[in-house]
């Protein structure tokens, strides 16, 4: 996919590309500094001054960093964004574009404003659809915690209890206890204890690895799941129309705009449309054409595309766009809460259950005068 991309010029690059172990700035406190930045303009107060008033309030250390070393380019001559550029490797991708197009249009405070706007856009967003997944995520690695330590320590106490009671035999239990009894047998070997430990570090590192390497499979994948892939997707969607929208509307041009806002995507998968608008322009053609090729893109965006196009309103129907994405996300959000919590719970439950039901099970068949058969 990589081949695909039209290449950026150094100006063009995404702030956050510039070192494989660059920490980047939070996007909540990069809102905040523009937003007040741009308050402390349009009081009159002069830029130099005003981010000396910026930094002197607390922040993360690399946010603090940004602010002193922009302060100390600013007030030897840089211009604002140039200063944003050099001292902020850290920074979202649109940050740069937007100041620079501020300033030459006149306009900083205000596309500070639309800076700050877009980048608490993508935060709500993506927080969103982090919640609606870490509560499965969270419930299936606690069952599968519970039912190792049960099979561990609880199910050899039982199997010790059962031994001492006269004509109980392994083979004349149900099924189901025997299944239990021997795969708990078994992870007593220090064998299957090493292979457990294995796997859980190794899926602990693929957790890890899954979280903050990027790939197309695993991308892919996410839009692809029941429910949740839809809701992935109409937040990259709004994350990248909110973008799009506020570059356009402060003059930034088209193919530059499309460019900065693959960065909001966070998608492999979805970039790969991204790419093709993004050639499509290049060539002369419509940002909507190439959008007809890729099913997992929503219907809505193509057609409201269109009509930007063709009424010249692209940054208003942008807009919309991403608010009625956002407002999706937030109906699925509701209606996911609503449905896995109860559904993740009963999971639970039932796999704990039937492994204390097959522990005792046998107890049961011997106290009621059956027969294990």
């Amino acid at each position: 996919m990589a081949t695909n991309q039209p290449a950026t010029t150094e100006a063009e690059a995404p702030a956050e590309s510039s070192g494989m172990f660059q920490r980047t700035i939070p996007k909540r406190e990069v809102a905040d500094f523009c937003r007040q930045l741009a308050v402390l303009l349009d009081a009159g107060i002069p830029m130099v001054r005003a981010l000396k008033i910026l930094g002197r309030r607390r922040g993360s250390p690399q946010t603090m960093a940004m602010v002193q070393g922009v302060t100390s380019d600013v007030e030897s001559g840089a211009a604002f964004s140039t200063a944003l550029r050099t001292r902020g490797p850290g920074l979202p991708g649109v940050v740069v574009p937007l100041a620079r197009a501020g300033e030459k249009a006149g306009e900083l405070s205000r596309n500070l404003r639309h800076l700050a706007e877009t980048l608490e856009h993508d935060v709500e967003v993506a927080d969103k659809v982090r919640a609606a997944l870490i509560f499965p995520l969270f419930t299936l690695v606690f069952t599968a915690f519970v039912v190792v330590a049960m099979l561990l320590w609880i199910a050899p106490l039982f199997a010790q209890t059962l031994d001492q009671i006269d004509g109980m035999n392994m083979a004349d239990m149900p099924w189901i206890s025997r299944v239990v009894f021997n795969l708990s047998d078994a992870m007593q070997s220090g064998t299957v204890k090493v292979l457990l430990v294995v796997v859980f570090i190794g899926g602990t590192f693929l957790l890890y690895r899954a979280a903050t390497h990027r790939s197309y499979l695993l991308d892919f994948m996410k839009i692809r799941l029941p429910m949740l892939g839809y809701m992935v997707t109409m937040g990259a969607m709004a994350r990248f129309a909110q973008t799009l929208s506020a570059l356009l509307r402060t003059g930034v041009p088209v193919l530059e705009s499309l460019r900065l806002s693959r960065a909001t995507v966070d998608n492999m998968a979805l970039e790969q449309a991204i790419v093709a608008m993004e050639t499509s322009v290049e060539n002369g053609g419509r940002m909507s054409t190439p959008l007809e090729e890729f099913w997992y893109i929503p219907e809505m965006a193509r057609d409201m595309l269109v009509i930007g196009e063709e009424s010249g309103s692209m940054a208003e129907m942008l807009e919309n766009l991403a608010d009625v994405f956002r407002a999706e996300v937030d109906r699925l959000q509701r209606r996911l809460i609503a449905l896995i919590q109860p559904v993740m719970t009963m999971v639970l439950g039932v796999v704990v259950l039937g492994v204390l039901i097959s522990m005792f099970l046998p107890y049961i068949t011997v106290l009621t005068g059956g027969t294990f058969n």
